[in-house]
């Protein structure tokens, strides 16, 4: 059963990762209890938990707000998702190879023509959102857990910078994402980790652009 904690933490990590809790803000307890409808021991054992995130900072006196975006970081955060999403990439074209690859491929493909869709309908806060799954999926499926760990933690920091400048992934993106599906499709796993490192490289450099 999810604790009262654990789901405003939840719903407190979102806010800010979506952009709508902007760096800077402050955000008293009270304003908290009253958006995620809860008291305020909740809110304060998740406001705790997001500053050791680095989502937030706690100032005496002052309270909590949502801290700066850490774009200097980027270049790191860019640099292990690259390795870590070759890794699970290639994970799951090795399971493809191995004839258990249909239902990850299937599922893949839904996601990217999902996000074509978001596209076509002007849907940004869908696309950001199918993105995210997509990336997550590949982790997932890949069955590299340990993987799947650290690019929950990476690629939230990348999203939250994301939000701030470029909230819908274009057609470059998914296009690309329609590319690293059929690397992984043909079992190839040099190809699939060579189609989602350039994938990394390109966000990389469109948030580069973006700024």
């Amino acid at each position: 059963m999810v604790s009262a904690a654990d789901r405003v933490t939840a719903a407190l990590r979102q806010d800010v990762l979506d952009g709508v809790l902007p760096p800077g803000s402050r955000i008293p307890e009270a304003v908290l209890a009253q958006r995620y409808g809860t008291s305020r021991v909740p809110v304060r054992e998740a406001v705790r938990a997001l500053a050791a995130e680095g989502f937030l900072e706690l100032r005496p006196h002052a309270g909590a707000s949502v801290a700066q975006v850490p774009v200097d970081d980027l270049a790191d955060l860019y640099a292990v998702r690259s390795v870590a999403e070759g890794i699970t990439a290639a994970r799951c074209a090795r399971r493809v190879a191995a004839g258990q690859g249909d239902e990850l491929v299937a599922e893949l493909t839904r996601i990217v023509d999902a996000g074509f869709a978001a596209l076509e309908e002007d849907r940004p806060a869908l696309g950001a959102a199918l993105n995210t799954e997509f990336h997550a999926s590949i982790a997932s499926l890949s069955q590299a857990r340990s993987m799947a760990v650290l690019l929950r933690r990476v690629g939230e920091q990348i999203q939250w910078a994301y939000s701030t400048t470029v909230p819908q992934q274009g057609r470059r993106a998914w296009t690309e994402h329609r590319r690293i599906v059929t690397a992984i499709a043909s079992g190839d796993e040099a190809r699939a980790s060579a189609a989602m490192e350039k994938h990394i490289e390109a966000s990389r450099r469109s948030f580069r652009g973006a700024r």
